[in-house]
């Protein structure tokens, strides 16, 4: 069933560090957990996984990640716009160094450690935590005034999900389905997401669960400015890879 969450309104001024949970299981996603994280004064702890794997967005501001084991410890600075990886047997320490604070996205998947789900085949890790930056991935044709960027993704030891830009200019996409589960989060724009015989009004910050099979679209609701969004599909796919009707 699709689920459309209206209330995670971002936070524009958080008082402190905290997470929260916006599509997990009790929303009918088998695969996927989708929070959002909010640096202030505090450090959060990515903790270790066997099996599961999570996927960051940096929405807002600047972080460090600092990646540490029995051997080595290793600092990144992300800025805005940046993606990255964190592998299973990675535990990572996650601060903000805005002057203000951070916004993070997150994905996890598997949700549990016991859930099984079909790999990916990776490419091999030449970095212990791969991270990308927006800027610097290449515009890929979706159809009449519609792109994405691809971000993390197989190519960057991904073994479960491929994370992606989607941008739409003002234009209905046509009705469409995938094979596999999407969750999106809505960056930045306003629009109306159309499932079934149903419509919905969408804008920065709303997030949308759409179960394999689905048929929907997006519609951007402005003259100028393009619809963004951060799409998650799992299991790995690509963001071309679908049926139109």
């Amino acid at each position: 069933m699709v689920q459309i969450v209206h209330h995670n309104v971002i936070n524009k001024n958080p008082k402190d560090t905290y997470s929260h949970t916006i599509i997990d299981s009790t929303s009918g996603c088998e695969n996927l957990i989708q929070s959002i994280l909010y640096l202030k004064n505090k450090p959060i702890i990515l903790n270790k996984s066997i099996k599961s794997q999570k996927i960051g967005y940096v929405l807002n501001g600047e972080i460090s990640v600092t990646i540490k084991n029995d051997i080595y410890s290793k600092e990144l600075i992300l800025s805005k716009g940046y993606a990255f990886l964190i592998p299973e047997k990675i535990e990572c320490e996650v601060a903000n160094i805005a002057f203000d604070h951070s916004t993070l996205l997150i994905i996890k998947s598997p949700q549990t450690e016991s859930h099984k789900l079909k790999k990916a085949k990776v490419e091999k890790q030449s970095e212990i935590v791969p991270h990308v930056d927006k800027n610097k991935q290449t515009n890929l044709p979706a159809g009449e005034d519609r792109y994405f960027k691809l971000l993390i993704d197989p190519e960057y030891g991904s073994k479960y999900v491929t994370q992606f830009l989607g941008f739409i200019k003002k234009i209905k996409a046509p009705f469409h389905e995938h094979t596999y589960e999407e969750v999106i989060f809505i960056i930045k724009g306003e629009g109306i997401i159309h499932y079934g015989e149903k419509q919905e009004k969408i804008k920065e910050g709303t997030s949308i669960y759409l179960p394999p099979g689905t048929i929907h679209r997006l519609e951007n609701k402005h003259d100028t400015n393009e619809l963004e969004l951060l799409g998650v599909f799992c299991p790995a796919g690509s963001p071309a890879d679908k049926n139109e009707r």
